[in-house]
């Protein structure tokens, strides 16, 4: 999604370094590819291993693709050193699902699919899976991610019905999820409330806020004075998150007016690229209903 504008936006130096911190299937990396220079090297990872096959697989051909990596986007420093590339020009995050985790029912990511209720990106982690988490944890606790995660209005409402339901049978499956949703909802708002109570469980289960939070900062200090992180997110709350991050690494100076000289010594760090978030094109819309979510920002490293 938004594959145009992430490479107009994102290459600066086309022979330079570059890293894809969510590869997915490689269609942004494709792209890039396309827009760099021989001598350029690009690098890709994901923390779901079919992602990174699927990569590999659909870069083989792209001479300045040089490593697909299985890892979290949170391990950006540990992976860099891994590499040997500890400094580039352009770092790419994209928030998405990807219509290849969507249509897979085994992952357990669609509503609208069958298939066990496991929502993780990497099987091998040893998190605990949805239906762990809808089947164990206090009713408090899930309001707390349905609040939280989704922003669900009546997330406590919600949560009691999950634990009445579980009380009668485990919580299994995707569909055992989404008929507890569409029974304490009405009809115009199932789909979206539908959509909003995965997100928060997948959100949950990942950690992904969480990754997010770290992983922000980690970018900027691998980053080069004058190279750009290109941030897609699909929500408000990523969205909330990595505006406010911008605008705070973009901020000078914050003592007190009075104060006659400066004690903070907090200098700007970046340079808002995009001082409104990029949305697709009515064409992208119209051909991939998905990407109206969308939501591109870009931010550029100012020198130290």
């Amino acid at each position: 999604m938004l594959v145009a504008e992430v490479v107009e936006l994102l290459i600066g130096d086309p022979e330079g370094a570059y890293i894809d911190l969510t590869a997915g299937g490689g269609g942004h990396m494709k792209a890039l590819a396309k827009g760099l220079g021989r001598v350029a090297r690009l690098y890709g990872l994901d923390k779901d291993p079919e992602a990174v096959k699927r990569a590999r697989q659909h870069l083989a051909d792209c001479g300045q693709v040089k490593q697909v990596v299985h890892a979290a986007y949170g391990d950006l420093k540990t992976v860099a050193g891994r590499i040997g590339e500890t400094s580039y020009d352009g770092i790419l995050i994209d928030l998405g699902l990807s219509s290849d985790q969507l249509a897979d029912a085994k992952r357990g990511f669609s509503f609208s699919i069958d298939g066990p209720l496991d929502m993780r990106f990497d099987p091998g982690s040893g998190r605990p899976t949805a239906a762990e988490l809808i089947n164990s944890l206090s009713k408090n606790e899930l309001t707390a991610i349905l609040r939280d995660f989704g922003e669900v209005k009546q997330a406590a409402r919600l949560a009691g019905a999950i634990v009445r339901e579980r009380q009668k049978r485990m919580l299994t499956t995707t569909r055992d999820l989404a008929a507890v949703v569409k029974d304490h909802s009405p009809p115009p708002h199932r789909i979206k409330l539908s959509a909003r109570v995965f997100q928060s469980l997948r959100i949950a289960v990942n950690a992904e806020l969480a990754e997010l939070t770290q992983v922000l900062p980690d970018t900027l200090s691998c980053l080069k004075p004058g190279g750009r992180l290109a941030v897609i997110s699909y929500h408000s709350l990523e969205d909330r998150m990595v505006k406010r991050f911008f605008q705070e690494a973009a901020t000078g100076c914050i003592c007190p007016p009075k104060l006659p000289v400066c004690a903070c010594d907090k200098k700007p760090q970046v340079d808002i690229i995009t001082r409104r978030s990029v949305t697709p094109s009515e064409n992208e819309k119209a051909a991939n209903p998905r990407s109206r979510s969308a939501r591109l920002r870009v931010a550029q490293r100012l020198a130290s």
